[in-house]
């Protein structure tokens, strides 16, 4: 699942915020910051003393530090988060030790551990890109939690929605586009969900990117996804911030992609 956007307060990126935001409408049902005994979290470590646990219908909130692991296969079940701040990586490991992003996930993003029902899945990983800080709600607490907000209500539908186009679009790339085209559609919803304008009119994405995790969001290798920062950097397409952070040409790159697309 994901946040919805579309509404009236202008973001860092100029465009517009949600009118609403899950994290307010989770505030507005008051929710409690619990102690690591009660929530089962302890910067980013779950506790193991279970049976004592207070049952509550109030979400809690837990912060992980960068680079800790909210919940790996086997974890985080029975669950549902919230982001208020930071960002979270949500992935999945493949067989050749490669891993492959299913989100990058910001502020007022919902998701929740994959389901085990049809006993095919094998679970995702969630790890803090950043320090982060979620909103933690049991499934069985959210149907009370829902009843009393509408907002929250709104945001989980439409955030169940975006999330599936999301993957939707992860299995196109994968299925049906070249290595360039899948980094270039990654650095684009990157620079729509976590950048800033430049001076001189590119947009510096504010995460910290290796090559390695750049590879690592598209299910490529470092050797790859380095020679072909190198051609979009040589086509003006990307300009190099630094050490791990980047600038792009958002525009460039949303034609580039489609362009691409409609070749195929």
């Amino acid at each position: 699942m994901a946040a919805v956007r579309g509404s009236s307060t202008p973001n860092r990126t100029g465009a517009e915020a949600p009118r609403w935001q899950p994290s307010q409408a989770i505030t507005a049902v008051r929710t409690p910051a619990r102690s690591p005994q009660q929530n089962g979290h302890e910067r980013g470590h779950p506790s193991n003393g279970g049976e004592n646990q207070a049952r509550t219908r109030r979400p809690s909130t837990a912060s992980f530090a960068k680079g800790q692991e909210i919940f790996r296969p086997g974890q985080g079940g029975g669950q549902v988060y919230i982001v208020r701040s930071g960002f979270i990586r949500l992935y999945k490991t493949l067989p050749d030790s490669r891993s492959i992003n299913l989100g990058l996930l910001g502020p007022n993003t919902i998701f929740a551990q994959e389901d085990h029902y049809d006993g095919l899945s094998t679970g995702a990983i969630a790890r803090a890109v950043v320090d982060s800080t979620l909103s933690i709600i049991d499934t069985e607490d959210l149907a009370g939690l829902i009843s009393e907000s509408p907002d929250l209500a709104v945001a989980v539908v439409h955030g169940m929605n975006r999330r599936l186009t999301e993957l939707q679009t992860l299995v196109e790339q994968l299925l049906l586009r070249d290595t360039a085209v899948r980094l270039v559609t990654a650095l684009y919803t990157l620079a729509k969900g976590f950048g800033r304008p430049t001076a001189d009119g590119m947009t510096a994405i504010t995460l910290p990117l290796t090559h390695q995790a750049l590879a690592n969001m598209i299910g490529s290798n470092r050797v790859t996804v380095t020679r072909k920062l190198i051609e979009l950097q040589r086509d003006g397409v990307v300009r190099s911030l630094g050490r791990n952070a980047i600038a792009v040409n958002s525009d460039r790159l949303r034609d580039y992609a489609r362009d691409a697309g409609d070749t195929k």
